[in-house]
């Protein structure tokens, strides 16, 4: 009955307490959780006498009354449970050695399709990480076969990169931190009912788990292990999109990583996860597309696909620089009439185009 088999699958993955490798050895060893059941404690320990270090756990009556709670909770509010032994069960997060042995889903989404991207980065997002993810999400939808964008819902990047994905005709997925019966952050919860529109979400944890901070930590892996290849758009020096990075180089899938000023703290992770040749540097959709292999009507975009004509504030600034080389930025400002913090934006992306270069003096040039 596929009603004991989940909670048996449930109660075999609760023993855990996320460390999911010694489960998939047990679950490898028996063929599903039920069979250890089946066969009983005594005969399941002497058949693998590492489970003993559980079997106090795993057979008890609180455990499974646990599972079953879970369970029928899940089934009343229709959240599928998809078992690691089942079929349409993620394979790209199959091949990953710490695969949860469970997953709970809402919405839509075929997992054998061929493209999932993740986009991850900062919670303290700034205008021009979240230009960027617009950006890179637009080039992606030019794609043929367009991709999945998988993210983890938390505020900052996530959302802007579940949010973009929507507007550009993209599903998504969102992984999230807590059980289904705990919607965080709870500003999300309109962004959640679109995503279960046009894709899914999904958690390996159980209606009422605690919403620790390590659950979010934990759930990266998943978002690493979903995806064909992980984008980091944003990041300081400390954060979980470089926990994600790091994951997804450990499962063998591609890593990218959007560049940003030197000395700016906000890029400080991305700018190491490029220097440590942990992630490829990003100029645009087309970097991802071209490293990935994937057609495109346009691969070539880059990060400053926006207009610089007339009337714009790049188009100001070539300009400008045109007639007076190596300019700073309070000289730039003055002339367009301008502050000088505001062009600290269309400065980035005018430099990281290669359209203009920094020079002694903290000046700027026409390349």
């Amino acid at each position: 009955m596929r009603r004991d088999f989940l909670i048996h699958t449930a109660a075999l993955a609760g023993c855990f307490e996320g460390n999911s490798t010694p489960a998939k050895e047990i679950l490898e060893t028996f063929g599903s959780a039920s069979a250890i059941f089946e066969m009983g404690r005594k005969e399941a320990v002497q058949a693998y006498p590492p489970l003993e270090r559980i079997a106090h756990k795993l057979f008890s009556r609180e455990r499974l009354d646990a599972a079953a709670r879970d369970v029928d909770w899940a089934l009343e509010h229709d959240v599928d449970m998809i078992a690691a032994t089942d079929s349409d069960f993620p394979q790209r997060l199959l091949q990953c050695p710490d695969a949860p042995l469970l997953l709970y889903k809402k919405g839509r989404i075929d997992f054998s399709r061929p493209r999932f991207t993740a986009i991850v980065g900062t919670r303290a997002s700034t205008q021009y990480g979240r230009r960027y993810t617009e950006r890179i999400v637009e080039g992606l939808s030019s794609l043929a076969v367009k991709p999945v964008i998988v993210s983890g819902m938390a505020l900052g990047i996530d959302t802007h990169a579940h949010t973009f994905a929507l507007k550009y005709g993209l599903d998504t997925v969102a992984v999230m931190g807590t059980g289904f019966d705990t919607l965080y952050p709870p500003s999300n919860e309109h962004l959640a009912a679109e995503i279960l529109q046009h894709g899914a979400l999904v958690t390996e944890f159980p209606p009422f788990t605690p919403s620790y901070p390590i659950n979010f930590v934990r759930r990266n892996r998943i978002i690493a292990g979903l995806s064909d290849c992980t984008l980091v758009v944003e990041s300081k020096a400390k954060g979980g999109g470089l926990i994600t990075a790091q994951l997804a180089q450990d499962y063998d899938r591609s890593v990218f990583a959007v560049p940003g000023r030197i000395d700016d703290n906000t890029f400080r992770g991305c700018n190491s996860l490029i220097e440590d040749n942990v992630a490829a540097i990003v100029s645009g959709a087309g970097s991802i597309i071209k490293a990935m292999g994937w057609d495109s009507v346009d691969a070539s975009l880059p990060l400053d696909f926006q207009d610089v004509g007339e009337g714009t504030v790049k188009g100001g600034i070539l300009r400008f620089l045109m007639e007076n080389p190596e300019s700073d930025v309070r000289e730039l400002a003055f002339a367009l009439d301008s502050n000088p913090q505001d062009l600290a934006l269309p400065l980035l992306e005018l430099e990281l185009s290669g359209r203009i270069a920094i020079v002694s003096g903290n000046k700027y040039r026409i390349k």
